[in-house]
């Protein structure tokens, strides 16, 4: 899970973006969707409450979460067929395979910006950079790295 001051923090970071419906579709206890800013229409799904995310079909304009890691491959793609901006938490490996990045380009995505991360404390320590990565649709100009400091509690 997330922690609240993680999840927060990355949603500071996006708040001058993000407008219209935000979904998080791994909502899990909501780190995420209790820190979207209260201008915009909130949605969630979580399979263990009966909302599968891969069941959903309404658009929306952001979707922010950590989508649970072993099933990556499937929630990035639904998350380009039904909406047009998505911000994973993710190791920065698993967001750019070589079929990742085919995929992001095929579906009209672009990488926006790559904000690293410290792997917080109490998570395993991998090695591998964890990134909050924002894909936008239609996005072709260059990725904008940038970096997220003081999220610890």
């Amino acid at each position: 899970m997330t922690p609240p001051a993680l999840a927060q923090a990355i949603c500071r970071h996006f708040a001058p973006y993000l407008q219209g419906t935000v979904l998080d579709p791994a909502r899990g206890d909501g780190a995420f969707y209790d820190s979207f800013p209260d201008h915009l229409h909130r949605e969630w799904c979580e399979i263990e409450a009966g909302r599968d995310f891969l069941h959903w079909s309404e658009h929306v304009d952001w979707i922010v979460t950590n989508p649970p890691w072993s099933l990556l491959p499937e929630f990035l793609k639904h998350s380009m067929t039904v909406a047009d901006n998505v911000v994973f938490l993710a190791p920065l490996t698993n967001l750019t395979t070589k079929a990742r990045l085919r995929m992001i380009d095929r579906t009209g995505f672009g990488i926006a910006e790559l904000v690293k991360i410290d792997t917080p404390r109490d998570w395993p320590q991998s090695g591998f950079q964890l990134v909050a990565g924002w894909l936008r649709r239609g996005h072709l100009d260059d990725c904008r790295m940038s970096r997220l400091d003081n999220h610890a509690p």
